[in-house]
Order: C-alpha cells, then sequence, then structure tokens
C-alpha cells in the first residue's frame, strides 16, 4: 500500500504548486513499478526587475564615498549581480533515477544535476568575477530495509520545511530570508588583498573579530595575511544538500502519519571534500492525513528539526548550530503554513561593502562570517495560499530575520512581504509573478555610543552609511515558468 501511494505521488509530484507533504518520501524512494532509469528533471526561465534607487548621500569616508551613486548589490539580480534587471535560465536540472536490477526494489537511486544559473553554478572567483561550473545537486543511493531506510550520498538534508521542499513545487520564486541566510550556507575562506578591508574604520564588528586581530582606530587594513576580518567566498552555496549518510523512515496509524530523518553528513554542502568535521542533523513530523497523496494532498502537520555541528576557519573550529520548528494546514482550495528557525555560530553576514568593487581607493568588498557561538540570528515565515480557480493560485508570505541581535552595533533586520500569482497551464507547465515589499533596517542608530570615545564620530558615520546603503532597498517583480519533464 505504501509504495502504491508512492506511485500515483510520483505521477504529480511536481504537476502544481504544494505544500504539505512528506518529502522524505517523495523525494528518496520509487515505486515498484519503476524501471532501472527513467530520465526526468525540470527548467525554471526566470525574469527579474528590481525597482530599487542608487545609493545617495554617503559623504565619507573617501574609500566608501566612491561608492556613492553606485547600486547596492541588494538591488542586483544574482547570481553574478552585474544587471538590475535580467532574464535568466535560474534552474535546469536534468536527472536520472529509478530501481537498481537484481535488488528485488529493495534498492534505488537519484542523480540531478544543476545547469542553470545561480549560486550553485556560478561561483565568485574575486570581488568582481565568476566562474560557471555545472554541478551534482544529488547523487544517492537508498537502502530499504524491514527496519529502517538508509540514504547514502549527496542528497537533501533533514532540515526547515523550504529547505526540503522539491525546487519545482516551491510556491515562490525566491526563498525566505531566513532560510536563505540562516540554512543554504555559505562557504568562506580568510582572504588578504593588500588592499584597505572592514572594518573601515577600525570599529570591530564584533561578532567578526578573529585571535590574532589587531584592534584600535589605526586598524585600517589587515596587519597579518590570514587573520583578515573579510573573507571570500570561493564556493558553491550549500542548497540544502550535504554528502552523508542518513537514516529515514515514515509510519502509519489510522488517518496519522509520523516520520523521521537522521543524518550524519561532512558539513561541506555540495563539494567533494571534507572540513575535518561533521555535521548531525535530524527531523521529526506527524502528519493527519485528510486525504490524497503526494504533494498535493491534505493534511495538518508538525514538525521541529535541529542541525549541529563545526566548521573550520582560519585554523580553528567553531560550532554551527540550526533548528527550528513549524507546522502546515492544507485542505481542499487553501493552505496555511508557518516555521520558526533559530541560528548559533558561523552566520554570513554578507558583503561589504554591498557593491560591485570599482578598484582604486574603493574599499574592496568582502564577504564576513559571524563566527563565535554568541553570535546569533532568528527568524520566521508564515504563508498562505488560495486556489480560487481550478488554474489559479493566490498566495500571500511574509517573512522576517533579525540577524546578530546579540550585537547592537551589527545587528541588522531584514523583512519581506510577497504577493504572488501562479496558472496552471497543464499538469507540467506553471506560471508564477511575484512582488516583494522588500526592507533592511539598522535597527540601533545610537549603538556607536557603545564604543570608545576616540572612534565613536566614525562609528556614528559608519552606521549612518550602513542606513543609508539598506535605505536604498526596492521592491522586486519576478516572473517565473516551472517546465517538468
Amino acid at each position: 500500500m505504501k509504495r502504491g501511494i508512492i506511485a500515483v505521488a510520483w505521477l504529480s509530484a511536481f504537476a502544481q504548486a504544494s505544500y504539505a507533504a512528506n518529502w522524505l518520501e517523495l523525494e528518496n524512494n520509487e515505486p515498484t513499478s519503476a524501471k532501472a532509469y527513467r530520465f526526468w528533471g525540470f527548467i525554471q526561465p526566470q525574469y527579474t526587475y528590481n525597482e530599487g534607487s542608487a545609493v545617495e548621500g554617503i559623504a565619507v569616508p573617501p574609500a566608501l564615498k566612491v561608492y556613492d551613486g553606485q547600486t547596492s548589490l541588494n538591488n542586483l539580480v544574482g547570481p553574478d549581480f552585474s544587471h538590475q534587471n535580467t532574464a535568466q535560465i535560474f534552474r535546469a536540472r536534468p536527472g536520472v533515477r529509478g530501481v537498481i536490477p537484481g535488488t528485488g526494489d529493495k534498492m534505488n537511486y537519484f542523480l540531478l544535476a544543476e545547469l542553470g544559473n545561480n549560486g550553485i553554478t556560478e561561483v565568485k572567483q574575486s570581488p568582481n568575477s565568476y566562474r560557471y561550473t555545472p554541478a551534482l545537486t544529488d547523487a544517492t543511493v537508498t537502502f530499504n530495509t524491514s527496519a529502517t531506510r538508509i540514504r547514502v550520498g549527496l542528497g537533501r538534508l533533514p532540515l526547515g520545511e523550504e529547505a526540503m521542499h522539491g525546487e519545482p513545487a516551491m510556491n515562490y520564486a525566491s526563498l525566505t530570508n531566513v532560510s536563505d541566510q540562516l540554512l543554504n550556507e555559505r562557504f568562506v575562506d580568510p582572504y588578504y588583498s593588500g588592499r584597505p578591508e572592514v572594518p573601515l574604520f577600525g570599529v570591530p564588528m564584533t561578532q567578526m573579530t578573529l585571535s590574532g586581530l589587531a584592534g584600535g582606530a589605526n586598524n585600517l587594513a589587515c596587519a597579518t595575511p590570514g587573520h583578515c576580518m573579510g573573507a571570500l567566498n570561493d564556493k558553491p552555496v550549500g542548497a540544502f544538500r550535504d554528502i552523508g549518510i542518513e537514516a529515514y523512515d515514515w509510519f502509519n496509524r489510522g488517518k496519522w502519519e509520523y516520520s523521521y530523518a537522521l543524518m550524519v553528513s561532512d558539513g561541506n554542502g555540495i563539494e567533494y571534500s571534507n572540513n575535518g568535521n561533521y555535521d548531525i542533523s535530524g527531523r521529526l513530523q506527524a502528519s493527519y492525513v485528510f486525504g490524497g497523496a503526494g504533494p498535493n494532498r491534505d493534511d495538518a502537520s508538525a514538525y521541529v528539526w535541529h542541525q549541529e555541528g563545526k566548521r573550520n576557519y582560519n585554523g580553528q573550529d567553531y560550532t554551527r548550530i540550526r533548528e527550528g520548528f513549524g507546522g502546515n494546514y492544507k485542505h481542499d482550495n487553501f493552505r496555511l503554513g508557518g516555521e520558526y528557525i533559530r541560528a548559533k555560530g558561523m552566520i554570513y553576514y554578507g558583503v561589504i561593502a554591498p557593491f560591485n568593487d570599482i578598484g582604486g581607493i574603493a574599499f574592496e568588498p568582502v564577504d564576513q562570517m559571524a563566527l563565535n557561538s554568541s553570535d546569533t540570528a532568528k527568524g520566521y515565515y508564515v504563508d498562505m495560499g488560495w486556489q480560487f480557480m481550478p488554474k489559479w493560485e493566490a498566495d500571500l508570505r511574509y517573512d522576517n530575520l533579525d540577524k546578530l541581535p546579540n550585537s547592537a552595533y551589527d545587528e541588522r533586520l531584514f523583512s519581506t512581504v510577497t504577493y504572488g500569482m501562479q496558472y496552471f497551464f497543464s499538469t507540467n507547465l506553471r506560471f508564477m509573478v511575484n512582488y516583494e515589499v522588500r526592507k533592511i533596517s539598522v535597527p540601533n542608530p545610537l549603538a556607536y555610543l557603545s564604543e570608545p570615545a576616540a572612534i565613536q564620530a566614525n562609528a556614528h558615520t559608519q552606521l549612518t552609511d550602513a542606513a543609508i546603503i539598506a535605505g536604498s532597498i526596492g521592491n522586486r517583480i519576478i516572473a517565473q515558468c516551472t517546465y517538468t519533464f
């Protein structure tokens, strides 16, 4: 019976948008009728239009003032941030999957590659240059035993709902701030070029201070190569995936379904290398199934998850913790869901200064990471959707991220309201339009008063400049088509 449900689920797995689902079941297993191989995949052309304006009002210091009149990265389209408005093939993922012959349907495999333009394939080599490299996003083998199911290889981590959600079935073109910035891991390395680097005025960003890094008002450049606060983001994003081994399964008790997953992984994303440490990730979910099957079944679900491990930066290990809980409800043509996520340690702060490098005396844009376990972030999102006609669906989502509330000087708030509309041409062709109302703010503009008197004036200027840059962010329109094959 269970495998029959899987068979039905995969016939329509990515046919239309979804919310309530058991992704462990849908993405890791094959029906008993599956062949030895089946080619499949999806493609997502996308057009993005940013309404944001160029930054205006930066007066000092000279090394930052030269960016006045430039467009910040917040208003440019990734992954290469070269245009404010652009059309591109955002995702293009061909794959093959099936049952391994001669195993009595006890073993199946899953392969998927990424050929599109995104943070997986476009990898930064310098502040202004990127290299395009197609990559595998999934390469797993699953063993179905009487005790549990074991999946080995490169695959999706058992984390939050957005992290588990199959990309062609996502209801929005963009991830929430909280899932993208806290769970879609960025990997950065110490970086030194000899040019003036942050902190701009010698005002230490509390969470980024490293052992051996000199402080003080004269710290205008990194004194020792390898001990810079800046870092170059020179690897693909983690894409909610890792290489490891996962034990998982699900059980049905009447209308109730219970699922679990426990994974030990390298902690290095989709790259085939290891940082010498390991992550442990786990997720529990309970669902009351009203009816249906697959990603479009009607149910009410609650889940909780936790991830913990270490990352090596500049020869030192730092603890990285991510955890959260949430719930979903889907019945008939209406869905409602939300999730709360919090993080400790190894929090990606962003590019400072947030511009494309213009050289000269300008501060060099470098990626920064909040390293210590005392550094925190938290956020949440609430989402709802209503399929008001057979081919039309209206969506609404609010997400909020509070990054580094432990440091008043460094804290930043992110919020986005997304209005969406979807049209389903057929079971494998869907079109959506999203309008995102975006805001970034500096919540503590008087935090400079806590700095030493000798640098308070410079600290005030730095916070003012940060607020000016944040205030330039504009709303965004994204049109996306999803075709599955």
